[in-house]
């Protein structure tokens, strides 16, 4: 076999892949290591569908911008303080795993908003931004208030089709999960509708309701017997693991 020469070659297909946009080592998807007591069985997370305004922020800026757009939950109501929402510890998880790429998530979430509502700050909170993408997490609104189906349904795909135009990829976030609330608040045509969008537009879908779900009934996280600091440190946990396989998802959907 003749040898000689090849070194050049392949500097040469290396330098021509980077000229053609092909993904570098940091544009590849993180494997952010999932603790024990976040952990879910991965068909929970095995949404296909692309974020590729992501991707390319990535490839050809080195950077990712993402603005979490939400109610109460996104604003980290219940943590010990605005560094243990979910979007900064999804920051801080972005970044430790793609260390090459400039992370910023800035926090657009306001408390028991629905999804109406968010839709009416959306040029100023999110495509004001000019983020490559947006999470989008709503329903609990809704859900708590009855809210009609088809106007959260609608309500959605003006918002998706608005960022859609904008050049914004979308991930939408469902609704929290706990037991007591369950019994008397029916969140599942919500959790539905939400899927139902996603499926139109082809979204990556986070199913916020399905993880917590499965964490409560294995009694991974507890509020029972908790003092308010207690009860907040928990939060913390659920927030950080909401981040983790978030990040998890994100990383799966880059192209």
């Amino acid at each position: 076999m003749h040898t000689q020469g090849t070194k050049p070659v392949i500097a040469a297909l290396i330098l021509l892949l980077a000229a053609l946009g092909a993904p570098a080592a940091w544009a590849q998807a993180p494997r952010v290591p999932i603790p024990a007591q976040c952990q879910v069985p991965d068909e929970l997370l095995l949404d296909s569908s692309p974020l590729l305004h992501v991707s390319k922020q990535i490839r050809s800026q080195r950077r990712l911008k993402v603005v979490a757009l939400g109610s109460s939950s996104t604003l980290g109501m219940g943590a010990t303080g605005p560094e243990a929402a979910y979007p900064a510890r999804l920051e801080a998880v972005l970044a430790q795993h793609l260390p090459n790429v400039s992370i910023q998530v800035i926090n657009k979430g306001v408390s028991r908003q629905s999804a109406k509502q968010m839709l009416e700050r959306l040029a100023a909170d999110a495509l004001a931004e000019k983020p490559s993408l947006v999470i989008w997490e709503t329903g609990t609104a809704e859900a708590v208030r009855g809210a009609e189906l088809d106007e959260f349904v609608h309500a959605l795909l003006v918002g998706v089709d608005k960022m859609a135009e904008a050049g914004i990829d979308v991930v939408l976030m469902d609704t929290q999960y706990s037991r007591s609330t369950a019994r008397i608040i029916n969140f599942q045509p919500y959790v539905d509708a939400i899927n139902q969008v996603g499926g139109m537009r082809d979204l990556v879908v986070f199913p916020r309701y399905q993880v917590m779900r499965l964490w409560v009934d294995e009694e991974r996280f507890t509020f029972a017997d908790k003092n308010p600091a207690e009860a907040r440190k928990v939060a913390d946990q659920i927030y950080d693991c909401l981040a983790r396989l978030l990040a998890r998802s994100i990383g799966k959907a880059l192209k």
